[in-house]
This record gives structure tokens, C-alpha cells and sequence, in this order.
């Protein structure tokens, strides 16, 4: 028998072992998403990744709860948005309309600086990924590569900022777009408030920081509070057919927007740019003015909500990150 066909064999063996070893909830995923055609527990996640047809689904996993989507791709329609969140992610553009550089935490299929890459290939964009096995996989099953516009950094996102603000002089961002997660939701020191002031730092006086949150969780009030309390001007974008939330964060210079602005720049946008999604059913979905709750605290370093973290899971309603 050859090497190749040993090999091949023993890589079914290795999925097959994997499979079984599913929680209930797991295999039932396996049954929405197709078959399992890749699994790996690294230093940060239970990985699964899921192919039905041409599409392709990244799920992860923790001790206690399975999570829902990370990322979706079809193979056959790259610049098909299966995620409503990646096509959210997208607001930060009423704001700042033609970013030159960009910055992404969190890799996950690599939809988002992807479609970024593709629209606006002129810009740099950034992506901070702290787990290298998501950025092989990323380019193994998503179709995402780099290039010398698109450049994906193996470090914790809070490091990777920290360091960009030590250069001389600052390297400023126009866009910042905070997607990352883990098993349970976004790593909490990516949320406080002496975070946010390190991504201040880095964001241009007319920059936009975008923050993919859940708006049916007990910390959304919270983590309005705490951009509120570090960037002054904050609005939101609200799914509709997910519980994802897009805080948006506003540099000094930034505007502020009502719904038929925002909508006439998504117009603008998208004669300019021809989207293969409905820009203008973003705008509408801005809400913007924002009242989180007054009992609500502002998350910093040695605050962490830990039962909040653990409970918030169990809550979502969404199939969608």
C-alpha cells in the first residue's frame, strides 16, 4: 500500500475517532453543517470545521457549551455574506467611506479582512489571530491568503495594539473592526475600558472603531458603558436575523450619524463599490442614540463579570456569531 493512501487512511481514522467523541449537540451540528472534515483541539479552541456542498462552516467548542458559527463560507460564491455579523461589520464604512488602513482581531475564516482586501485593495489591512492553527486553517478551507495588502499577525490582539502604540510615531488605523472570540464569547481583556484606551491610541482622529457584540446578553449594557466611557460618541447597528450588535466607536474627528445619512452614504458606497450584498439594509439597522441601562458598570482589568461570562451563552438565541 503507498505512503499517500496510509496516510489518507489514517486521517479518516483520526476524523471518524473525532466524531465519536461529539457531544450530542456537536453531532447534531455535524447533521446541520455537513460532514466533519476537520478537528483539532489547540491552545485556545475546540476547532471543528463542517462542509455541506460548496459550503464551509467553522464551529468551536468548550468544556460547557458548544457555540454557534464562527464563520461561513461558499466556495462557489466568495462574496456571498452567509453570516449577517460579516455584512454589519461593514457599517464602519458610513464613517469613514475609504479606509487606508485597517485592522481585524480576531481571523476566524477570514470573511471579513477578506471582503475588506477585495473592495478596497489599495488599503492595509491587519489581522491580529492569536491562535495559529485558525490561520492555517483559514487558508487550508476558507480560500483566504495573504498578500503584501493582507497580513495576518500570530499575537493576542491587546499585544499586537500595545506594540503598535510603543513605533515612533504611532501607526494610526482608520478602521478597527474587534472580532475576536473564544469558546464562550470575546476574551475579557479585550473588553475593558484600559483595553479601549489602547485601541484609542491607535485609532485616527477620523477613525472608526467597530465591536461585533451580542445584544441579548447580560454585558451588552456594560460594554456600552465602557465605550461610552472611552470614546465619548457611540452609535450601534442591530441584526435582525442574529443577535449580533456592531458598536461603533468614534475618533474625535468622526461624524455622527442619523439614519437617512447613513443611508445615503451606503448609496453612495455601494455605486461606487458594487457590493454583492445589501449595504443599504445595514444602514437601516443603525440605532443612533444609545441609552444603556444607568446601574450598568464600566468593565475594566480587575472587574471580570466571571459568572456573567459563564452565563451569557446560555442566552443567545442566535445560530449566528
Amino acid at each position: 500500500m503507498k505512503i499517500r493512501s496510509v496516510k489518507a487512511i489514517a486521517n479518516l481514522a483520526v476524523l471518524a475517532a473525532a466524531f465519536w467523541q461529539l457531544s450530542f449537540a456537536d453531532r447534531a451540528a455535524a447533521d446541520e453543517y455537513g460532514r466533519l472534515i476537520y478537528h483539532k483541539n489547540s491552545l485556545y479552541h475546540g476547532i471543528f470545521v463542517y462542509q455541506q456542498g460548496p459550503v464551509v462552516t467553522l464551529r468551536f467548542t468548550s468544556e460547557r457549551f458548544g457555540t454557534p458559527i464562527q464563520s461561513q463560507v461558499n466556495l462557489d460564491n466568495l462574496r456571498e455574506h452567509m453570516c449577517e455579523y460579516t455584512k454589519l461589520s461593514f457599517c464602519g464604512l458610513f464613517y469613514k467611506p475609504e479606509p487606508k488602513r485597517v485592522l481585524v482581531l480576531g481571523l476566524g475564516g477570514g470573511v471579513i479582512p477578506k471582503e475588506m482586501h477585495h473592495y478596497f485593495p489599495d488599503a492595509n489591512v491587519d489581522v491580529a489571530e492569536i491562535d495559529p492553527e485558525i490561520s492555517k486553517i483559514a487558508e487550508q478551507f476558507f480560500n483566504f491568503h495573504q498578500d503584501d495588502k493582507l497580513k495576518v499577525h500570530i499575537a493576542d490582539g491587546r499585544m499586537f495594539i500595545k506594540e503598535q502604540s510603543r513605533l515612533d510615531p504611532v501607526p494610526k488605523y482608520d478602521l478597527i473592526i474587534l472580532d475576536a472570540f473564544n469558546s464562550d464569547y470575546i476574551p475579557f481583556h479585550l473588553m475593558t475600558r484600559e483595553f479601549l484606551e489602547e485601541v484609542k491610541r491607535v485609532l485616527a482622529d477620523d477613525g472608526v472603531v467597530v465591536a461585533n457584540v451580542f445584544y441579548n446578553n447580560r454585558l451588552f449594557d456594560a460594554e456600552t458603558v465602557t465605550f461610552l466611557d472611552v470614546f465619548v460618541r457611540c452609535q450601534a447597528f442591530f441584526g435582525v436575523d442574529s443577535t449580533n450588535t456592531m458598536l461603533v466607536a468614534l475618533g474625535p474627528d468622526a461624524p455622527m450619524l442619523t439614519i437617512n445619512q447613513a443611508l445615503s452614504r451606503a448609496e453612495t458606497l455601494q455605486h461606487k463599490h458594487r457590493f454583492e450584498f445589501n449595504i443599504l439594509k445595514v444602514a437601516q439597522r443603525l440605532h443612533p442614540n444609545l441609552s444603556p441601562d444607568s446601574s450598568a458598570k464600566v468593565l475594566t482589568d480587575d472587574r471580570a463579570p466571571v459568572n456573567l461570562l459563564r452565563t451569557q451563552q446560555r442566552r443567545q438565541s442566535s445560530r449566528s456569531r
